[in-house]
């Protein structure tokens, strides 16, 4: 298996993001729930070293693969490499476990989505839009377009519509890699996953 570039886990509000973590083990109960074992990086004392947390996956856990379609955790394989967002970390567990909200499975030759991590700016409910950014600068604005597929959660967790989101709340939006139109002000990209942090 190759490990290199292994990410490191970051807080962002109340929830942890890691990047680039590889798959170790993949445990099913069914086909879309069970468990991932991950690797990740850790720096301690000018020193990297590699550690292991368990990504626990229930039918609540939304699973995208590189190009934003929605998969199963049966499709996760060993060496494959995830971005997830997740719960805090259980240490009194071992191995350390958290329960995962978002993840996102590649092989090392496919490109990465997109994570926007900004405060939203506008709700257009009658449209299926949402704006992040300054909400008095449109070019600093990106426009996201909500669809059917789109998965939007709240703090907990849990589904939630589009009306239930207003200005002012900091979310992580997931976005597919080739989707931003820069062309267009502001920015715009169809959303594949909103989570409000």
């Amino acid at each position: 298996m190759r490990i290199y570039n292994l990410g490191t886990i970051r807080q962002i509000g109340r929830m942890l993001q890691i990047h680039n973590a590889v798959v170790d083990e993949v445990f099913l109960i069914t086909d879309n729930t069970g468990y991932l074992d991950i690797l990740y990086a850790n720096y301690e004392h000018d020193e990297t070293l590699t550690e292991s947390l368990r990504l626990n996956v229930t039918i609540n856990t939304v699973i995208l693969n590189s190009y934003g379609y929605h998969i199963i955790l049966s499709d996760i394989e060993k060496g494959m490499l995830v971005d997830s967002l997740f719960s805090p970390i259980n240490a009194m567990l071992n191995p350390p476990q958290v329960d995962a909200d978002l993840i996102v499975a590649r092989t090392y030759n496919q490109p990465p989505l997109s994570f926007v991590i900004d405060r939203i700016a506008k709700v257009d409910i009658d449209n299926s839009f949402l704006y992040t950014g300054d909400p008095n600068n449109t070019d600093n604005q990106i426009k996201f377009n909500i669809s059917n597929i789109t998965t939007i959660r709240d703090k907990d967790s849990n589904p939630v519509p589009l009306r239930s989101l207003h200005p002012g709340l900091l979310v992580d939006v997931v976005v597919a890699h080739t989707n931003f139109q820069n062309t267009i002000i502001p920015n715009e990209a169809d959303a594949l996953h909103v989570q409000v942090l």
